[in-house]
């Protein structure tokens, strides 16, 4: 009998198992009592009873009707939010609230989530009726009760009352439900360190996004314009997220609200792509790789399109895009940093992997797998702040990269340039050598051409005249004597003139008194040196020292042979434009131009000397003597 009654006992156990789910699924709401001492905040999972509206097409009236209460589903886990994914359904939301206080209590009841398309809020009035208020993403700003980023309904029992709330929520985006009721004292503790904390981030990143802008404009490397464009639709669609968005930027938009975090997610991450498309140089290191991520950058900038179309037709799909962004964009940076041993790319993947922290921490505590605190609910905003700030590490040491690059590059082209310029001066160094060899042996040409020039027709036409006579026996001893003393005397001006005189024409005459002092004394002529400093003539070569040793030799000839003169003075003098050498005697004069028309040689070879080295030679003469005097320029004309 005992055993039958142990059996009976396990057979009830097992059937009420059976019977757990039933009855919880008609299990009555639970009553949240407000009027106890108040807690700062209370999750309102628990306390919900939900009800699914497949077709979105049930009103307050018809969910309020006695048929339709039974199928709110009651018995809610606790948790910090509901949620029920991505769904074309409406959800209907019933809350029962009591208040067993003796004094009104204000609430305020709190849905931390922004994106919820269209919420209706309906509470009792005083008469038994409702009043209902919608608002939602697509709404207008103004159409929330409590101006918040996210939604705020205030509300207060009356005392020893009852009261039955209901809320109607559609939404684009997942459906999920994170509503606290809060005391509002506590809430506005609560709001305002919120927002020191959204202000926070949102200056940093204004501060880093101006900063690049900076780089960009200084540098024009189009990487700092990615990171710009992707810190910006970083910012932007956080914005969104968070409800800020919503708030300040677009808070009168309707169907842009709605789609404006999607919008801006697709091309925030294909400014990302090509940030690391520039970073990492993947069509270099990895071409198929680069060729795979830019068909996702062109997928990613169609997207927007597909939104505005449809927008609940891409919510899947742009959600399972993001996904493969994601898992694309870490395994080229670990290919990088794996295989082709790129550092930067190790600092590309570790930004990455920051932002899916922040993304991880968020999503943990979506499900209540981790508590809702500062770490947990600004996850987004941590995770993209040490992603942004490890990106631009990464464009500073991608920056000290390329400088390295330069630098070597500059090395190597100053030292294959100082190779060129050493063989270069090694070729100009030999060819120098060989244009000085081959002036050298012009020089020696010329010299050589004007020696037998000046041989052939000064002494060679003496000697030649002089072997005639002898040779018909019309000249004495005494005469070939002087002939022959003359040709040396040609020939000593000829060797005179190759002494170097390093421009300095005193030293050609003092080398010409040397050679004609005893003559002249032998003759009974006095002479008398009556020169000064002149300027030194740059253009006094051999040849032009010749010529003016000729013109002066003449001049002496002339005086000994013809002026019967007693004294010879010779005096130099200088002016602005030349320098002059003067040869006076007290002979007898000469008539000047009768003697240059009788076409004698000696004073027509001297105009001709002068004329070739740019001098002119005058005469003046009168019965107290001849006077020649030789102007020379300090700069010589070039012929």
């Amino acid at each position: 009998m005992r055993r039958r009654s142990k059996l009976l006992h396990l057979l009830l156990l097992w059937l009420c198992g059976l019977c757990l789910p039933t009855a919880n699924a008609w299990a009555t709401d639970r009553m949240l009592d407000i009027g106890q001492p108040a807690r700062e905040s209370i999750s309102l999972s628990e306390y919900f009873s939900v009800l699914e509206d497949p077709g979105a097409t049930l009103t307050l009236d018809d969910v309020r009707a006695p048929a339709m209460a039974s199928r709110f589903v009651g018995g809610q886990a606790a948790g910090d939010a509901l949620s029920f994914g991505f769904t074309r359904s409406a959800y209907w939301l019933r809350l029962d609230l009591r208040n067993t206080a003796d004094r009104p209590v204000e609430r305020l009841l709190e849905i931390r989530y922004p994106l919820l398309s269209s919420i209706q809020w309906h509470r009792p009035s005083g008469d038994g009726s409702y009043m209902s208020l919608t608002t939602g993403v697509v709404t207008p700003f103004a159409t929330r009760p409590y101006p918040n980023r996210f939604f705020v309904f205030p509300l207060t029992l009356p005392p020893q009352t009852t009261q039955v709330l209901y809320l109607r929520i559609h939404s684009l985006s997942a459906m999920l439900i994170p509503a606290r009721l809060w005391d509002a004292r506590a809430f506005h503790a609560y709001e305002r360190d919120d927002y020191v904390v959204q202000a926070w981030y949102f200056g940093m990143a204004a501060a880093i996004i101006l900063f690049n802008l900076l780089l960009f404009v200084a540098l024009r490397d189009v990487a700092y314009l990615w990171y710009i464009a992707f810190a910006t639709g970083t910012a932007l669609t956080i914005a969104g997220s968070n409800g800020f968005g919503k708030e300040f930027l677009w808070p009168d938009t309707t169907q842009w609200s709605d789609i404006a975090i999607s919008v801006s997610g697709a091309l925030t991450l294909a400014a990302l792509l090509l940030l690391m498309r520039r970073t990492l140089e993947t069509r270099e290191i990895a071409p198929r790789l680069d060729r795979l991520t830019r068909v996702f950058v062109g997928v990613l900038l169609l997207l927007p399109l597909g939104f505005v179309m449809s927008p609940r037709s891409f919510v899947v799909p742009s959600t399972l895009l993001v996904m493969a962004t994601g898992l694309l964009t870490l395994s080229v940076g670990i290919y990088c940093a794996v295989f082709r041993r790129r550092k930067i790319a190790a600092l590309f993947v570790a930004a990455i992997v920051m932002w899916l922290s922040g993304v991880l921490l968020v999503s943990l505590k979506t499900v209540a797998l981790l508590p809702a605190n500062i770490w947990t609910m600004n996850g987004y905003q941590i995770g993209s702040t040490l992603e942004m700030l490890l990106l631009a590490f990464v464009l500073a040491y991608r920056f000290n990269m390329i400088r390295r690059q330069a630098t070597e590059d500059v090395r190597q082209a100053n030292a294959s340039l100082e190779d060129r310029l050493q063989a270069r001066e090694a070729e100009l160094q030999e060819s120098h050598l060989r244009l000085r060899e081959i002036e050298h042996r012009q020089i020696l040409d010329q010299e050589r051409q004007r020696l037998m020039h000046d041989m052939h027709d000064g002494m060679g036409s003496s000697l030649n005249s002089a072997l005639r006579v002898v040779q018909r026996g019309q000249m004495e001893s005494a005469d070939v004597a002087l002939v022959l003393k003359g040709c040396i005397d040609d020939l000593k001006l000829a060797i005179d003139s190759m002494e170097p005189v390093d421009a300095d024409l005193l030293l050609l005459l003092a080398t010409l008194r040397f050679r004609l002092g005893s003559r002249l004394e032998k003759t009974g002529i006095a002479l008398h040196w009556e020169v000064q400093d002149i300027p030194a003539l740059d253009w006094l070569d051999p040849q032009s020292s010749l010529h003016i040793l000729r013109i002066l030799q003449e001049a002496f000839t002339n005086i000994i042979k013809h002026a019967n003169a007693t004294a010879v003075r010779v005096t130099t003098g200088a002016d602005a434009a030349g320098v002059t050498v003067t040869i006076a005697d007290n002979g007898q004069g000469f008539a000047v131009d009768a003697a240059m028309q009788s076409g004698g040689k000696g004073l027509s070879s001297q105009v001709r000397r002068a004329q070739a080295i740019g001098a002119a030679v005058r005469w003046d003469a009168d019965a107290a003597g001849t006077r020649l005097t030789l102007r020379l320029p300090l700069v010589r004309q070039a012929s």
